[in-house]
């Protein structure tokens, strides 16, 4: 039997035909197995791929024992093919080491000599397998990004014609409505399909005052990627917000549109109205419109920079005393006197914004009954550059400290405290009383005490008087 895996020994000669073939075997395989003809592995050649594999246990056992059970039918393929053509097709193999390690190998199987031994010869798969891993990974990354997409496109689809409010996608450089919903063929009062296409503001049947703001709302919010929403016309009196914001879509720029029905009952609202509408938009002072619980509708950018928000969207829903400083006695005393006397004017309190930013500010509101249901609309006014505090009440309570301070050395510093004290606790009573109009219900919330400790302070101090309690 020949050896051709052993390497010759110094000095030995071996023919020249087993040496070529051996020099064939090692250039033409990382894996060569010599299979008697039982099919028992008789010999082992590890090229440098396998160096560090253990195969010793192989030699004497058959070669489908020494392969994965899901891989010995193609042993026996790769065998009886070799015996009955003289040589096989290439097969992957996982093969099993010592360590037990699975390695995929790719044999062809030739007879090697008259006796029916065979020879395997193996090429490592590793790096073909790894990259072929890689590929399927790839492909099912691919495959699962696709169906996330379409998913998403589904769902903004979905999301995008079921909405009830009005949207509209525009081309930043061309003002070309590319997609809209059906809520804005509503608002438009046309087809969808006449709508896709035109251009924004020409295609609205606008008047030219209308038309311009439009425009110039555009070109704000393209250049600083914001702007103040436009109040306008659309069909037989609708009134609407027209608000955009920019977005990128790969390199090209896309107006999103919002068209939001202004919140009052304006369905017969004339030019004059809108003027005003206008003027409320952009006015200094904030302005916001809530509903009879306080909460907000719509508001003005005034109040919305005094409160720290980006856009009217965030405001709309929540409660006005959310940003109140004294959230459950300011609000409280500004709905119970709306709902005594309807006009509040004047209300002094702070604004909490949400970055935290505070800013006294003074509310003035009416009761808005020609709401479809009623609401309340409030000002808003920026006061925290105004003297807070009257001027005479100053006056008096400094001139107050100013004789207590007189006594220093004649009387115990217990007891300039507790008369300093007093004096302080006397003159915030006062003013509670004098804020809420002697509601002490109201003053006691406003000052964060209990109705009765308030009613026995007001004893103690001798300013008990008519009340004005609400039964």
């Amino acid at each position: 039997m020949n050896r051709i895996f052993e390497t010759t020994a110094p000095g030995s000669q071996g023919s020249t035909g087993e040496l070529i073939i051996e020099r064939l075997i090692r250039a033409s395989s990382d894996l060569a197995l010599l299979i008697g003809v039982d099919g028992t592995v008789e010999e082992v050649h590890r090229g440098r791929a396998f160096a560090q594999q253990g195969t010793d246990a192989w030699v004497g056992r058959a070669w489908i024992d020494t392969v994965t059970s899901e891989t010995r039918v193609k042993v026996k393929g790769l065998l009886q093919e070799a015996r009955d053509e003289g040589a096989s097709r290439y097969r992957q193999v996982n093969q099993v080491f010592r360590d037990g390690v699975e390695i995929p190998v790719s044999y062809t199987v030739v007879r090697y000599d008259d006796e029916g031994r065979l020879l395997a010869l193996g090429r490592d798969l590793r790096a073909l397998s790894e990259l072929q891993k890689q590929l399927v990974d790839a492909q099912q990354a691919l495959e699962r990004d696709y169906w996330r997409l379409r998913q998403i496109e589904t769902r903004y689809r979905l999301l995008f014609q079921r909405s009830t409010e009005a949207v509209l996608l525009v081309e930043a450089d061309n003002r070309r409505v590319v997609d809209a919903n059906e809520a804005a063929g509503k608002a438009f009062g046309r087809p969808l399909r006449d709508l896709l296409d035109s251009r924004i503001p020409e295609g609205m049947d606008l008047d030219y005052d209308e038309a311009e703001e439009v425009r110039r709302h555009l070109a704000s919010v393209a250049d600083t990627g914001r702007g103040e929403p436009v109040p306008i016309t659309l069909g037989p009196g609708s009134a609407w917000w027209f608000e955009a914001s920019l977005i990128r879509e790969d390199r090209s720029r896309v107006f999103l549109v919002h068209l939001r029905p202004i919140q009052m009952a304006a369905s017969d609202m004339g030019n004059r109205d809108l003027r005003s509408l206008k003027l409320l938009a952009n006015a200094p002072d904030g302005w916001v419109v809530t509903d009879m619980d306080a909460r907000v509708l719509g508001a003005n950018r005034a109040f919305l920079d005094l409160v720290q928000l980006s856009s009217e969207d965030e405001a709309v829903g929540e409660s006005l005393g959310r940003w109140l400083g004294r959230p459950g006695a300011d609000l409280t005393v500004l709905l119970a006197n709306l709902q005594k006397f309807g006009v509040v004017r004047l209300f002094p309190t702070t604004l909490l914004g949400e970055l935290d930013m505070e800013t006294e500010v003074e509310l003035s509101g009416i009761l808005l009954q020609e709401m479809d249901p009623p609401g309340i609309g409030i000002m808003v006014r920026n006061v925290s550059r105004r003297l807070a505090v009257d001027r005479t009440a100053r006056r008096d309570l400094s001139r107050t400290m100013d004789e207590l301070t007189h006594q220093v050395g004649k009387v115990s510093l217990k007891e300039l405290v507790q008369n300093t004290t007093a004096i302080v606790e006397a003159h915030f009573i006062e003013s509670a009383l004098e804020l809420t109009d002697d509601n002490r219900t109201a003053a006691a919330e406003l000052l964060g005490v209990s109705r009765q400790s308030l009613y026995t302070k007001l004893r103690r101090y001798n300013l008990e008087g008519p009340s004005r309690d609400r039964k």
